[in-house]
């Protein structure tokens, strides 16, 4: 009695076809349960498990990368609210001053308290007031400030670790204690000068920090000198 030959394996068959289909097939082991208990999976521990056990394993790697990476988008927006209610605090300040005195006051009162600034130092070009105002004026003209002119010209924020010629420019004569600094270049409401922040830790201002919050600031400080030194022309001329 002849025996019925074994049905030869399909010819022709690769794992990429065998990997297309289930992938044009998600449901493939839905319909056919059975296979789950039969087929293996390499782990990479060296143990054999079923694919089911393993698409978890993968599930849960996934859910975990996930939460970090949701735990650092909800982090990232309480920094972003905190430092929105700090500027919205430097606005009020700023518009509650009633002379440039008052907002140079304010101005260097909001930064420590609320930015941790240790050294503040704010200096306009243009326009030229009518009187002396708190060594507020400054000509960019001046020799040392070619150390910072290149980022003045730029008119973009930067963060960092200044250098020595940066520190004489922009701190001295408390430029030993300075290791970190913020400085923004004004150029708003026809305002032409900077605002230089200095921290005594290394870690405040980072050259990675984002300086779209810093050119908000920077707006807003220049408007409101330009509002105050406007006053102070229509004042004199009266």
């Amino acid at each position: 009695m002849s025996s019925k030959p074994a049905q030869q394996p399909e010819q022709g068959l690769r794992s990429i076809d065998v990997a297309a289909y289930l992938s044009a097939h998600p449901d493939f082991f839905h319909q056919h349960q059975d296979l789950l208990e039969v087929l293996n999976v390499p782990h990479p521990c060296g143990d054999a498990v079923s694919l089911v056990a393993k698409q978890i394993d993968l599930l849960r790697d996934k859910n975990r990368k996930l939460q970090v990476k949701l735990s650092e988008i909800v982090q990232n927006a309480r920094d972003n609210d905190a430092v929105f209610r700090r500027i919205h605090e430097l606005t009020l300040a700023l518009l509650e001053a009633t002379s440039v005195d008052d907002a140079l006051a304010s101005l260097r009162w909001i930064l420590h308290e609320a930015f941790q600034a240790d050294f503040v130092t704010l200096r306009v070009f243009d326009p030229q007031p009518a009187m002396a105002l708190s060594d507020l004026y400054t000509s960019q003209d001046r020799a040392e400030l070619s150390a910072i002119r290149p980022i003045l010209d730029a008119g973009v924020p930067v963060c960092g670790v200044p250098s020595a010629d940066k520190i004489r420019c922009l701190f001295d004569p408390d430029g030993d204690e300075v290791l970190s600094y913020a400085l923004i270049p004004l150029r708003h409401a026809g305002v032409k000068g900077f605002l230089a922040i200095g921290s005594r830790s290394a870690q405040r201002f980072q050259t990675t920090m984002g300086n779209f919050f810093l050119a908000q600031i920077g707006e807003i400080v220049a408007a409101r000198l330009a509002d105050l030194l406007r006053a102070i022309g229509r004042e004199h001329d009266a």
